[in-house]
């Protein structure tokens, strides 16, 4: 059977074992502070955490799929950035129709070592990295009961300290808005098999056929879902 992203594997490792309430505690917590430090610390985090998958049990194709969003804005900053160069060379430095060839060479190459010499975006794409690798684990060690429960827990708590109503209201709507992140990335994946199971090939009209598809499925899944919510309310 064929994993999504961010689904859940069954496994028997501590992480596993973990209660949910310290996964959706401390992963998260160890995020803030290694982003919040140099970058090293943030590059140590990433490898700690590719490391960590692989001991967990996750393939690199699963790996891949979860960190496959990061990985084409990182093309689309690279590519919006290299294009808004070269636009800029060829303006600047452009004064006749002779000169045009060799100044789109030389723009081209300009614009290339402007572009992936900026650092900033690489720094910024590592740090991404870190929290989808992050929100990997959590979803890949915890089913969605579990998740549900551990964000429970945690306003079960604050609300004991605080001058509110104990019954909680944000849990439901919390732990639904996270388990529907690998509900999301399943149903694009049923969409494309089934698109490509009736001989369809991967181009423009394959995402101008489905898109509609997967939308409406994702609607109706979500108000299946609120009226379950409503029905065990009453």
């Amino acid at each position: 059977m064929k994993t999504t992203a961010f689904s859940y594997k069954q496994g028997n490792s501590f992480l596993h074992k973990m209660p949910p309430v310290l996964k959706i505690l401390i992963i998260p917590f160890l995020n803030i502070l290694f982003l919040n430090l140099p970058f090293y610390f943030t590059l140590s985090l990433l490898s700690c955490q590719f490391v960590l998958s692989f001991i967990l049990g996750f393939t690199l194709k699963e790996q891949f799929k979860d960190l496959k969003p990061v990985i084409y804005y990182g093309f689309l900053l690279y590519g919006i950035n290299f294009l808004v160069q070269i636009i800029s060379s060829l303006q600047m430095g452009q004064t006749n129709l002779q000169d045009l060839n060799p100044s789109i060479w030389i723009s081209i190459k300009q614009s290339a070592i402007i572009t992936f010499s900026n650092y900033e975006t690489l720094f910024m794409l590592i740090k991404l990295f870190c929290v989808i690798q992050s929100c990997s684990i959590i979803f890949r060690t915890s089913t969605t009961l579990q998740i549900r429960q551990g964000i429970g827990q945690i306003e079960t708590f604050i609300r004991k300290y605080l001058p509110v109503s104990k019954k909680n209201r944000f849990t439901d709507t919390l732990s639904l808005f996270f388990c529907f992140i690998p509900l999301v990335y399943k149903n694009w994946e049923q969409c494309k098999r089934a698109w490509f199971a009736r001989g369809g090939k991967q181009n423009i009209r394959m995402y101008k056929s489905i898109f509609p598809v997967f939308f409406s499925v994702g609607i109706r899944q979500a108000w299946y879902t609120s009226r379950a919510m409503l029905i065990r309310e009453e």
